[in-house]
């Protein structure tokens, strides 16, 4: 297919160039024949245009015409009797259903239409559009601009990057959960709360990203609030993802797409130094309509991909690694309206991924021999019920979700044998996860006088089934670079027994908010939310709310906006999945053997080994953010609006690890210097740590999860924008932000360690995905003959690099140890940037079809932006040879170019 792909491109362009003429002829001669037309635009009750409506005419033969209305409002209509009247209906999604009759000569009507109290999303374009009255800053897409932007993965989380203040923690192609995992304002990626279709959709172990995953067909509205947010959202300091699926409509309607991406015109990988297979076929479609004209629609969605991606392998030989990869998601949706006051949707939706190489699991250092097979699915359902109770407007949600996030096991098991910055082969690693989640939430809102009220809250059950039998084979470690003669390992590490786990947790929430219009020129967004964590020891965490917005000169066009909040985070259940599986009663245990035999693994009976283990404080409590934010928006010329905005974020609470069986201090001043682990454990405060039963078992490293971190980020950003409207819309957006933590923590047993235990001097740095300076913009114009053209740009600051001395000099069994004189993340890597091209040819076979044809270009200046750095200096003075070269693998840089072609078929 890849073969004659390219000339199926070229034809469509060709054809559809001499069809609009053919057209236009038929609508002159159907005038000369003695037929009329229509012609008008669609407003909402606000003066703003209504674009994407559904326009239909029947005439009195019951010959039916349909049209959608264009950005700026405007419809038209040909062909239609000159002397008899006929019916009009426009159905637009946030309205009311219009149906009028028209009467004969009336020819230009200007309709204005009225808000559906019981459709949720709205999706108005405007060139004259309504500034902000809420403090929150956020970016906001709809399903126009995400059809319209170039997107070569057709991952939600590309389009959240275009907000300056999110940024991805892995490279962009990256596959499954992964590539969706987010950081908002520079905290941890797990404090970003994800929803769909207002219901939890947040993976509560791993915390990586969302639990469902939908096609982009799919999706009504995308939303990225980062600051500030109404009580209704919580559970996340950094930020919140919404995305609102589309509904049917009383026409049917959809879609049909193909992509190719062929392989012979790629970019070489970044740091490959040949080509390597890189190719996808991806084809879906969408379908929306009636059941019963005015009470009953539905819509399906399904999505399917086959990708091949070779994995460059850069040392110790050159080479690659071919995976394959099979993706489908499937989603199903029916609305019902019962009577004006009574609306039903349900939703089904799941996803299904397999692969041999997830994410470039070889590659890189990584070779072939430590290959695994990981499954990803989920499968999700929603009730939701909107009720109108004379001035009361009810939404009653529930939801069920079941999901496997975690799901691999080794091709060949073997034990696994790691020289950082050479080589790592082999594996034994097998590791299951399922998750299950269960939500029951309720809003009620209410307008009396200038005030609008919302208030409600929800119950959460989540649950995980865990098995787990991890590196039963072992690790060996060896010093970093290539083999010498007669090397022995620095340590083995091997976890042994089996491990079958449930666990969960249950959240409730509750919130009220005020939005109160207090004259015509200042409006007050009061708020209060409360969260209840089952895992968690705080049993106080009220959120206050409180936002104001000032129309200063009463004309609309000048709005000044501040904002404050308290926002908790929750504990991800990666927490209680580690306490329980390295915790002192675990089945399993994980030793950490220094100076081991080799290559015959030493033997570890439990007995007199010691094993390193995992607690969560007795008294650990949900971290807390304080935000601020202050910025004003103003309305300038020909559609443009700029917004400057002010944040300020100081987060306490935050989660660390304290090390409570530490050996003593090994404070060196030269580099070089080391302790031998023996010397180090007989230093340790203590040999045993008892169970629950009684017994005792010997221990080394004890770690601890904590509340003693913190973290401050002040940023001030601009951005200049324009609503699509006279074939051109535009968004520019730069953020300046500053970001001081003395712990990243990810969950992990040993991430967020100091390099001396206990001593915090040097461990203020910047968060793993600081970025001083950021860029992001983006826009859409249409060309002559039918052309459109629709691109993105990023720049941004290098991503900060921790040195290592890569060897454990403090004999504590971490390897967190750093050069003498050098700080957590005192390095940084090189600039970031890349532009995205779309170029796409709308043309119409009939009068209800349209094809477009598209050509995408994914950074297509061929900017290496690599997101993981060789981060081993060296124990040395200077700096090692491989120190900050950049890592093979799709999940430590962005993809290289990358070219595409699609076929899309509107109906």
């Amino acid at each position: 297919m890849p073969k004659y792909f390219g000339l199926t491109l070229a034809l469509s362009f060709f054809i559809s160039s001499g069809t609009s003429p053919v057209i236009a002829a038929v609508d002159a001669q159907a005038q000369v024949e003695g037929r009329s037309s229509v012609h008008g635009k669609l407003k909402a009750q606000d003066g703003a245009a209504v674009s994407g409506a559904l326009v239909e005419v029947t005439d009195n033969s019951g010959r039916s015409f349909t049209v959608s209305s264009s950005a700026d409002g405007s419809f038209a209509i040909s062909g239609l009797p000159v002397d008899a009247p006929y019916t009009l209906v426009v159905e637009a999604l946030g309205f009311e259903t219009m149906r009028r009759n028209v009467l004969p000569g009336e020819t230009d009507l200007d309709l204005a239409l009225n808000v559906d109290p019981l459709q949720q999303e709205i999706t108005v374009f405007a060139q004259e559009e309504l500034l902000k009255t809420t403090p929150e800053i956020s970016s906001t897409l709809s399903s126009q601009e995400v059809t319209q932007l170039p997107s070569v993965s057709r991952s939600l989380a590309q389009f959240a990057l275009l907000d300056v203040r999110a940024k991805n923690t892995a490279g962009s192609g990256s596959d499954g959960r992964t590539g969706t995992r987010l950081s908002l304002n520079n905290q941890s990626f797990r404090f970003t709360q994800y929803l769909l279709d207002g219901s939890t959709n947040f993976d509560f172990v791993l915390s990586n990203g969302p639990q469902q995953n939908v096609s982009l067909s799919s999706v009504g509205e995308f939303t990225v609030q980062t600051n500030t947010f109404p009580a209704q959202y919580g559970r996340a300091s950094g930020g919140v993802v919404l995305v609102a699926t589309k509904a049917g409509t009383d026409q049917l309607h959809g879609e049909a797409f193909a992509i190719v991406r062929p392989s012979g015109i790629q970019a070489a990988p970044p740091v490959s130094t040949f080509h390597v297979p890189n190719q996808k076929l991806q084809w879906g479609s969408t379908i929306g309509g009636p059941i019963r004209r005015g009470r009953t629609n539905f819509l399906t969605s399904y999505e399917q991909l086959q990708q091949e991606r070779g994995a460059f392998i850069q040392s110790p030989a050159t080479g690659f690694f071919t995976g394959k990869l099979d993706s489908y998601i499937g989603l199903a949706r029916i609305d019902h309206k019962w009577s004006e006051h009574q609306f039903t949707t349900l939703r089904f939706n799941g996803d299904y991924l397999t692969t041999n190489n997830l994410n470039d699991t070889v590659g890189g250092f990584v070779q072939a021999s430590a290959a695994r097979t990981d499954v990803q699915q989920s499968f999700a359902g929603q009730l939701t019920q909107r009720s109108l109770f004379a001035t009361w407007l009810n939404d009653f949600r529930i939801s069920y979700a079941s999901a496997l996030p975690l799901w691999y096991s080794p091709i060949t098991p073997s034990i696994s044998i790691v020289r950082p910055s050479y080589a790592t082969t082999g594996g034994s690693s097998l590791e299951h996860l399922r998750t299950g989640a269960f939500q029951i939430m309720d809003t009620m809102s209410k307008t009396w006088k200038q005030h609008q009220f919302t208030f409600g809250g929800d119950y959460l059950h989540e649950k995980a089934g865990y098995n787990l039998i991890s590196t039963p084979l072992g690790t060996y470690t060896f010093a970093a670079g290539a083999p010498t003669p007669g090397q022995m390992p620095l340590r083995y590490n091997v976890t042994v027994g089996n491990s079958n786990l449930s666990y969960g947790q249950e959240l409730m929430s509750a919130h009220f908010q005020d939005d109160w219009k207090l004259t015509t020129r200042f409006t007050a967004n009061l708020g209060l939310r409360y969260d209840y964590q089952s895992n968690a020891s705080g049993r106080t965490n009220l959120q206050p709310r409180l936002g104001l917005a000032w129309n200063p000169f009463g004309d609309g066009d000048t709005v000044i906006r501040a904002g404050a909040g308290l926002f908790y985070d929750q504990l991800y259940g990666q927490l209680q999945r580690n306490a329980l599986n390295v915790g002192p009663d675990a089945t399993t245990a994980s030793y950490t053997i220094s100076n081991p035999s080799y290559p015959t693994p030493p033997a570890v009976s439990g007995a007199q080994d010691r094993r390193d283990i995992y607690l969560l404080c007795p008294t650990l409590n949900n971290p807390y953010t304080m935000q601020l934010s202050a910025g004003i928006e103003q309305r300038l010329l020909h559609g443009f609006v700029l917004e400057m905005d002010a944040a300020f974020l100081a987060s306490r609470h935050q989660l660390i690890l304290v090390n409570q069986n530490a050996p003593t201090r090994f404070i060196r001043t030269a580099a070089g210097q080391a302790r031998t682990a023996a010397a180090a454990n007989a230093t340790r405060p203590y040999l045993n740590y008892r169970r629950s039963d009684g017994t005792t078992i010997p221990v080394a490293n004890v770690q601890q999860v904590s509340n003693t971190g913190n973290s401050r980020n002040p940023s001030a950003g601009v951005r200049i924008r324009r609503n699509f409207a006279n074939h051109f819309e535009f968004q520019a957006s730069y953020l300046y932000s500053s970001n001081i933590t003395n712990v990243f923590f990810t969950g992990g047993n040993n991430t967020g360690t100091p390099s001396v235990s206990g001593i915090t001097a040097g461990e203020n740095g910047p968060s793993d995905f600081f970025q001083r300076h950021r860029l992001v913009a983006y826009g859409v114009v249409d060309l002559p003959y039918a052309f459109r053209l629709s691109g993105t740009t990023t720049a941004a600051s290098g991503l900060p690099v921790n040195p290592l001395t890569g060897v454990d000099n403090d004999g504590d069994g971490i390897a967190s140890d750093r050069p003498v004189g050098f700080s957590r993340n005192s390095f940084h890597g090189a600039l970031q940037a890349q532009t995205d091209l779309a170029l796409t040819r709308t043309f119409s076979f009939f009068e209800k079809v349209r094809v477009e044809t598209r050509a995408e270009f994914a950074n297509v200046f061929n900017h290496n932006n690599f997101v993981k750095l060789t981060t081993t200096y060296g124990n040395t003075v200077t700096p090692g040879s491989t120190f900050l070269l950049p890592q093979a693998g799709i999940q430590n840089s962005d993809p290289s170019r990358q070219i595409q072609f699609a076929t899309r078929i509107l109906f």
